[in-house]
């Protein structure tokens, strides 16, 4: 099993538990969403049992852009400025040499709903706020997915029999929000993913959180279930200090976006990647169970 710390997770469902342990273990399969607390440097949780081995083929559907971006505050109308990096992605996914690809177009409405980030993030769920907890100095970083319904589990389903896949994997390309955390005494950072952590100067509000740019996904079964979930940030943004003494919040400009698919680049690893690539590579291999594909320092 790869990276997944321990899961501490809070199961929200359509119907009440009963006390019966059989009752409870149907719940699991009734369950409409659910709601895990990460610990520090977590970004995966196993939903099933099956979760952890490697997977092997993958169908790997197109990236698309996170369905929640268009309702959110500073990224609503500027779906146009995530367009280059969303091709990159894309293209990338085409030439992946570990798993198939199709070009089949986006799945129908009603996939699965996936948020990674601070339970203390304007853009997380309701649900998030019950995974803190009153000896927590700063809330947690939270994994919460809504299940995909039917509908979307029967196409999906009927994608991988017509591309003979035992399963698939959905990515989306989004925003999030990210807690930060000690470095020695003094020195802040952020841990953006698998074996990425980035410093952050040190004159900044330690409560604030930093607006990240995502990739998330999702890997799902012949029958379009949810086996794992889980998301890699690609970068950080800070609001200046100057500004989180009024408390005003920055998201990503336009020029943080360009910069993704330019000088944005893990300088940790040998030949300085870009950024996008290596978070893009690792979420898949998370997903995939491909410990051996993983790109760490």
């Amino acid at each position: 099993m790869l990276v997944t710390g321990r899961r501490v997770g809070l199961r929200l469902a359509a119907v009440a538990c009963v006390a019966a342990v059989a009752g409870c273990a149907a719940l699991d399969e009734a369950a409409v969403a659910e709601t895990h607390r990460l610990e520090e440097g977590q970004f995966y949780v196993d939903v099933r049992a099956d979760a952890g081995r490697a997977i092997d083929p993958v169908l790997l559907l197109p990236a698309a852009l996170d369905p929640e971006l268009a309702g959110t505050l500073g990224y609503g109308s500027r779906q146009g400025e995530f367009a280059p990096l969303l091709a990159a992605l894309n293209d990338d996914l085409r030439r992946r040499s570990c798993c198939r690809h199709t070009a089949q177009a986006a799945l129908p409405a009603g996939g699965p709903q996936l948020f990674i980030g601070s339970a203390d993030s304007d853009l997380a769920p309701p649900e998030a706020a019950q995974q803190v907890l009153p000896q927590d100095r700063f809330a947690p970083m939270v994994l919460h997915l809504g299940r995909p319904s039917e509908a979307w589990r029967q196409a999906a389903a009927e994608l991988m029999v017509r591309e003979r896949a035992s399963h698939a994997v959905v990515v989306w390309l989004g925003v999030s929000q990210y807690p930060k955390g000690r470095q020695g005494v003094f020195g802040k950072k952020v841990v953006l993913g698998t074996g990425h952590e980035v410093p952050i100067r040190f004159l900044t509000a330690e409560d604030k959180l930093l607006e990240v740019l995502q990739l998330k996904g999702v890997l799902v079964d012949a029958q379009g279930r949810i086996v794992r979930a889980g998301a890699e940030g690609i970068l950080a943004r800070d609001t200046p200090f100057a500004a989180q003494v009024l408390d005003v919040e920055k998201v990503l400009t336009d020029d943080a976006l360009a910069a993704v698919l330019t000088t944005e680049r893990r300088v940790d690893l040998p030949g300085a990647p870009p950024s996008w690539q290596v978070a893009l590579g690792n979420l898949l291999a998370q997903l995939r169970g491909d410990r051996a594909a993983l790109v760490v320092p």
